[in-house]
């Protein structure tokens, strides 16, 4: 029986990457990528945009569901320009202090003053924002609707003295930085590059599966490519989950529409054939088909997005 193992090990900059083995019944380990989202960029063309934004010296925030792509397309934003040798400093949300220590550590700003004191978070404030002023470089925040609101308002001075920002989150509060910076919204994926994620998460496992079998798990996955990697390892542990958690659901609002137009449509036939009950039944199907909406509408939603 196979099953599968991970390590994490910690990088040189400091970041730690989990890897992840498959062990067979005679433990023999094969190595398995981290994720086969972040081989190919399946974004690429909010990628050109983010990218070409930036470069002008512009802001901007990248909204997305969990599991849409958010962090690996923050990884190729951040190649990309270090590719044209830009200065790209990442960093995900912590305490006030870490962030700050990880911004200067990247930025080659002293944490220290010259008493060899480590400086407070006003301190390093000032220091980063002092460098910032002098050199370029693109500051980039994975997870930002995590911040904690002393940094989200200096990010928002950062901002207002033209530090191009980049920021990526999956439900920003409509507050501070979040509702200054122009906003990219990251829509599902379509069907076929889905389809593509699959296929290479199966070849990864050496799960060969049938057209019909990805067509059948491509439900569960709407066009959310980290689900789109997950259902086929809960395939290849052959776990049963048929329900989807993605928030792709059908919208029922034209449906009700459209009965109403045909109750109405139907009032007015009985009204010329001059049919008292075919225009009563007309009218009162029509004003029901009014009330459901109006108290489906009136229900408090639970939201159907991942994360919450």
């Amino acid at each position: 029986m196979t099953r599968l193992e991970k390590h994490t090990r910690t990088l040189k900059k400091g970041s730690q990457k989990v890897y992840r083995y498959a062990v067979g019944a005679n433990g023999e380990r094969r190595s398995l990528s981290e994720s086969t989202i972040s081989t190919t960029c399946y974004r690429s063309t909010e990628k050109r945009r983010i990218v070409a934004a930036l470069q002008a010296n512009s802001s901007l925030l990248v909204v997305g569901e969990s599991g849409s792509g958010k962090s690996t397309l923050n990884d190729f934003v951040a190649e990309e320009l270090e590719l044209v040798g830009f200065t790209v400093v990442t960093v995900k949300p912590s305490t006030a202090k870490q962030m700050l220590v990880a911004i200067a550590l990247q930025l080659d700003v002293d944490a220290e003053s010259l008493e060899g004191k480590q400086l407070t978070v006003m301190q390093l404030m000032q220091a980063i924002a002092d460098n910032l002023r002098d050199n370029l470089a693109f500051l980039i925040c994975d997870d930002a609707h995590r911040l904690q609101v002393q940094i989200r308002c200096w990010l928002e001075r950062l901002h207002e003295l033209g530090q191009p920002l980049l920021l990526l989150a999956t439900h920003p509060p409509a507050r501070d930085i979040f509702l200054k910076l122009p906003r990219i919204e990251l829509e599902p994926l379509s069907d076929l590059t889905i389809r593509r994620i699959m296929q290479e998460s199966a070849a990864e496992l050496e799960l060969e599966l049938s057209a019909a079998q990805l067509a059948h798990l491509q439900q569960r996955a709407g066009g959310n490519p980290m689900l789109a990697a997950r259902v086929i390892r809960e395939e290849y542990l052959g776990l049963d989950n048929p329900s989807p958690d993605h928030r792709q659901w059908i919208d029922g609002t034209p449906l009700l529409i459209a009965g109403l137009m045909t109750f109405t449509i139907l009032r007015f036939i009985g009204l010329g054939l001059n049919s008292t009950s075919l225009y009563l039944f007309g009218g009162i199907l029509a004003v029901a088909v009014g009330i459901v909406r109006l108290i489906l509408y009136s229900l408090p939603r639970k939201s159907g997005r991942l994360g919450q």
